[in-house]
């Protein structure tokens, strides 16, 4: 693979050109984390309305018929239910680890045993989450997918 850069002072925003005789797995993969750069999700914080862009995002909880976005440095309300969004984001690395949990596996540190056939799910953040069994295939299908279908 060649990589170029150019600089352009010209340029209103950044450009990305991608020139490939067949699209593989590994470009594709380049191509869906490009993308999901541009994603940005509302979330509510002491009654502001922000534009969280999807990278930034740990992971979603639902509790209580709230549904939460966990970021670094803030817990932000989203007004969308879980499904829904997991809907917005099924071809990005988003995936379904519980009932009530949507992890961003891009900021998955490792997964281990846990009790009941379930796994914890340790992030760059050092939180643990735990993973259902149900879940297990789902979540190993996607990190061994290169996050993309």
């Amino acid at each position: 693979m060649k990589l170029q850069l150019l600089e352009k002072k010209d340029l209103a925003e950044p450009e990305i050109d991608i020139r490939y005789s067949s699209m593989t797995q590994p470009l594709n993969r380049i191509v869906q984390y490009i993308r999901q750069q541009e994603y940005l999700i509302q979330g509510i914080f002491e009654k502001k309305l922000y534009q969280i862009p999807l990278n930034e995002v740990l992971y979603f909880e639902t509790v209580d018929k709230k549904t939460f976005m966990y970021t670094q440095q803030k817990i932000f309300e989203c007004k969308k239910t879980l499904s829904a969004i997991e809907q917005d984001l099924i071809r990005s690395n988003v995936v379904r680890i519980s009932k009530t949990v949507l992890l961003n596996i891009s900021c998955l540190v490792c997964v281990k045993p846990y009790p009941n056939h379930r796994l914890l799910a340790e992030l760059n953040n050092e939180e643990n989450l735990i993973v259902s069994r149900k879940y297990i295939p789902i979540l190993r299908d996607k990190i061994r997918s290169g996050y993309y279908e």
